[in-house]
């Protein structure tokens, strides 16, 4: 009887390297995705901070702007800033030296507005 020796088969590489790659493609596309996915989380990050400050500099102005149209600042700044006095009343000023105006009184028939 005679025997027959087989060769071992010859494998082949194409059918391994070919998954080697996809695995290396989708690694590669999943860390990509990942990074985009974290770099789109920080800049979300950001512009809720930036929203935050904007909202939080939005009412400290709304706030701001109640002050500037109350009556009692605008009675202040015409007072302290503008030299408006209501009828009847009379400014006293301390002197400062060396800062002395002579004061003028306003001329006759002029009438200050309420």
């Amino acid at each position: 009887m005679s025997k027959v020796i087989r060769l071992p088969k010859k494998r082949r590489l194409w059918p391994g390297l070919i998954i080697m790659l996809v695995a290396v493609y989708l690694l590669y596309s999943f860390a990509h995705l990942a990074l985009a996915l974290y770099q789109t989380n920080l800049q979300l990050q950001a512009y809720e901070n930036q929203k935050a400050a904007l909202l939080q500099e939005n009412a400290r102005l709304r706030q701001e702007i109640q002050e500037l149209n109350s009556d009692s600042y605008i009675e202040r700044v015409a007072r302290e800033e503008l030299g408006l006095v209501k009828p009847g009343e009379r400014v006293i000023m301390p002197a400062q030296p060396g800062q002395v105006r002579p004061y003028k009184p306003p001329e006759p028939g002029h009438q200050f507005r309420d």
